[in-house]
């Protein structure tokens, strides 16, 4: 017989699920519509837990020969301790101390710095390295240096071990046994303190967390940075500070399973726990914390070991590419140097579970392994993170008809995804009427670059001149995926002198010039058209190097598939106005990256040079943001000119062009622009332009 259920049960069991909807945070999922760029992340928190994640070190340097260290076999020879085989007495301690209580508990890096005669006789062991907890004579970390290791006779090398001190207070003893095998000097011997591990632990415990919903937002920032509440508040979130970043492993900690360790002596292996971190809810551990991270209160367990499974770079990369690659998402490659890109960007390709790499296309071998990555990804995919060297990382991606985002940088893309996909377009306010002056627009370059969007820009955009005259502020099309609520950000306070247009050279950082085929390079143009519509870009600049003009055929494809652009810049200095398909101006910039007010006052009077006021004459400056050029740069070069120019936004310069050259001022409008301004100038960044407006 079934027994009735209760009615105060029956009560109960209707309204648990209702309960544990408020109780419970809305876990979501990242999707990745197809003919979207990058992915969208579920919505984030309006409270975020803010933390402070900045590389720190500090060092302590004791002498071999100084009087700190004890020694039991050597003697002085002028800068070092010196162990001679034949002459002092091997097995015994050259090097023991300093009995240091400074070093602080926690992850800590001793350094040992010596060298030998000969580093190819054999590969016999020559001196074994540890650190020792002199309070209770515990060996922390211990290695045992080889001949061969030593990479050249004669010269110094640096040996490191990580260590966890596990109090404060408690002394230190590095030491040095020598075989006496071989010639053996030091020259000294140190204590580092340096927070790496936790840079690479905690952007992934960012990229773990937020894939279910953003709600970790870090400040790494520099000294082009932008402040640590600034996007906070320009989105409109709360947030709150933990006293120690360690308490949100305490409170994630049910989203966790446990640790992947990578191996510092294959520091690449950083890249590849980055990829498989996602699947298994684990964070990137350094050897150094394993200790405190598998014990209470945390006491997750290791679910992969990396080290000792690699003996190079290329090695890790070529298992990533072999083993791993074939089941991720082929829409994406990002490019993070390990030794440098510890946090930033690796929240966001931990969250995703996309392909790490740091290959240089200018290294025969790893050139060749990065093809393999690059032809195997299909049409509009990206390339996210940055390049060793720019140009040959841009080209080779161009090449393959990929684009480059740039993005290393950038800290809080996850939070920045989640945020909502609404843009209030403004309308182009009216042009200046033609007269025969000089005209004068300028631009700020490295908006394709989401990090500069997230850090110098915002700081610039404070700038009180901004506004004062008309001004190009180059964004990235992409920001509609990634950035969207900081994009709505910029074109709602911009001023009408403000003028927000594409970075090169349109979705993503590319040279066109080098596209593969034309069909490729047209599927390009009409997603960026579709991009810059919902973004309410109208001019672009078109980047083939820092130099390059804009091939025939490029310039022809913009014109055909872009029929909303307004007009291009072309980075071959001084090269002129070029008309594609008799509708799209293109002109060549007078200065392409000028750095400084006095290079931009010189490039302007070239450019004007030989006027005879007859007719109007264009002059477009870009200037790059890096070496200090901000608003008030552009204000003091434009009332430095007379009465015979004008200073125009980039897109009103180019209005002005059409209507020199007879050409419609206003390009084709379209049903996206005409159904914004029927909204309101509102548009969400999902909608997608329909066929009939190309």
């Amino acid at each position: 017989m079934i027994k009735p259920i209760n009615p105060s049960i029956k009560i109960a069991l209707v309204l648990l699920p209702l309960l544990l909807l408020f109780i419970m945070p809305s876990m979501a999922q990242i999707t990745w519509p197809s003919g979207q760029l990058l992915p969208s992340f579920p919505s984030s928190a309006q409270t975020q837990d803010l933390i402070i994640l900045r590389e720190t070190s500090s060092s302590t340097r004791w002498e071999g020969e100084g009087p700190s260290l004890g020694h039991k076999t050597g003697r002085l020879e002028t800068d070092g301790w010196l162990c001679q085989t034949g002459i002092d007495a091997p097995n015994e301690h050259m090097i023991y101390g300093p009995y240091d209580t400074n070093t602080p508990a926690g992850p800590n890096v001793a350094e040992f710095r010596m060298k030998i005669d000969n580093n190819t006789a054999n590969d016999d062991p020559v001196v074994d390295i540890d650190v020792r907890n002199a309070t209770n004579g515990q060996i922390l970390a211990s290695q045992t240096i080889t001949r061969r290791q030593f990479p050249i006779a004669s010269n110094y090398t640096s040996f490191t071990l990580p260590f966890t001190m596990p109090a404060d207070n408690q002394s230190i003893e590095l030491r040095i046994y020598w075989r006496g095998s071989a010639y053996t000097k030091v020259d000294w011997v140190s204590v580092q303190q340096n927070n790496a591990g936790e840079m690479y632990l905690f952007a992934s415990l960012k990229g773990i967390v937020n894939r279910t919903q953003p709600r970790i937002f870090s400040y790494e920032g520099d000294a082009f940075a932008e402040g640590q509440y600034t996007w906070l508040q320009s989105l409109g979130l709360n947030w709150t500070e933990p006293a120690d970043k360690w308490d949100l492993i305490t409170k994630y900690r049910s989203e966790l399973s446990g640790l992947i360790v990578y191996d510092p002596t294959q520091i690449h292996t950083v890249n590849l726990a980055t990829i498989l971190a996602k699947d298994r809810k684990a964070l990137i551990a350094s050897p150094a914390l394993i200790s405190r991270l598998t014990s209470a209160p945390y006491n997750l367990p290791i679910l992969l070991d990396l080290r000792g499974q690699f003996s190079s770079k290329l090695q890790v990369y070529q298992t990533l590419y072999n083993t791993y690659w074939p089941n991720l998402d082929h829409r994406i490659l990002i490019g993070l140097n390990p030794e440098a890109h510890k946090a930033a960007l690796r929240e966001y390709a931990t969250a995703l579970g996309s392909a790490v790499i740091w290959l240089d296309p200018q290294d025969a071998a790893e050139s060749t392994l990065l093809n393999s990555f690059l032809s195997s990804m299909p049409a509009g995919s990206n390339y996210m993170g940055w390049w060793k060297d720019e140009g040959p990382g841009v080209e080779r991606a161009s090449t393959y008809g990929i684009t480059t985002i740039a993005s290393d940088w950038a800290t809080n893309l996850t939070v920045h995804s989640g945020m909502p996909r609404t843009v209030t377009l403004k309308p182009i306010p009216p042009k200046p009427a033609l007269q025969n002056k000089i005209y004068v627009a300028f631009i700020l370059s490295d908006g394709d670059n989401l990090q500069y969007v997230e850090h110098l820009m915002r700081k610039l955009w404070n700038n009180p001149d901004r506004g004062a005259i008309p001004i190009g502020w180059t964004l990235s099309p992409a920001m509609l995926d990634a950035m969207p609520g900081a994009l709505n950000y910029y074109s709602q306070s911009s001023t009408v002198n403000d003028n927000l247009i594409s970075g090169p050279s349109g979705y993503g950082y590319t040279y066109p010039n080098s596209w593969p085929n034309q069909n490729l390079l047209n599927q390009f143009v009409v997603k960026t058209e579709d991009y810059n519509q919902r973004a309410g870009f109208r001019v672009v600049t078109v980047w083939n190097t820092i130099t390059g003009g804009i091939n025939q055929n490029v310039g022809q494809a913009f014109a055909t598939n872009a029929p909303s652009l307004l007009g291009l810049t072309a980075q071959n200095t001084g090269g002129g106005l070029t008309i594609y398909n008799n509708s799209l101006p293109g002109m060549a910039l007078s200065c392409n990256y000028c750095t400084q007010e006095q290079p931009m006052k010189d490039h302007i009077a070239a450019a004007a040079s030989g006027w005879n006021r007859t007719s109007p004459r264009f002059i477009i400056i870009q200037a790059q943001p890096w070496q200090n050029v901000t608003p008030t740069s552009f204000k003091n070069v434009a009332n430095s000119l007379n009465a015979d120019y004008v200073v125009v936004r980039p897109d009103h310069i180019f209005q002005l062009i059409r209507e020199a050259n007879a050409l419609p001022v206003n390009a084709a409008s379209t049903n996206l622009f005409k159904l914004s301004q029927a909204m309101g100038g509102t548009i969400s960044a999902e909608y997608q332009t329909d066929p009939s407006c190309r």
